[in-house]
């Protein structure tokens, strides 16, 4: 079994995109918890810091574009699927270990991702 992430970008004016990538392995409850514990308010994080795509719009705007995706608990899931980056769930706990309470939210985005 695989992890599969949902991960949300929404713009300052609402849009949202949807994210998702599946990594190798499953991922436990307690993984889930820390990987939250991590987040800046709980909510937030920007997935090039972790090695995770980002799916953004098409256009850039920097009025309402920002770095920032969301994740929840819930945004975990087993599947079958193969993972589609080359990244374990224990590298995924590790490198949101690394970004917490150090998210760079002042790289310029510099356009879609």
């Amino acid at each position: 079994m695989n992890t599969k992430l949902n991960y949300l970008y929404r713009d300052a004016d609402n849009y949202k995109m949807p994210n998702s990538c599946v990594v190798i392995g499953e991922i436990s409850e307690a993984q889930i918890a820390e990987v939250i514990s991590c987040l800046d308010c709980g909510e937030y994080f920007i997935p090039r810091q972790v090695g995770l795509p980002e799916k953004r719009f098409d256009r850039f705007d920097e009025e309402v574009d920002q770095c920032w995706f969301e994740l929840s608990a819930d945004g975990f899931e087993a599947t079958e699927n193969v993972s589609d980056i080359d990244m374990t769930v224990r590298q995924l706990v590790e490198l949101f270990r690394s970004a917490k309470n150090n998210w760079h939210d002042d790289v310029p985005l510099g356009g879609a991702v």
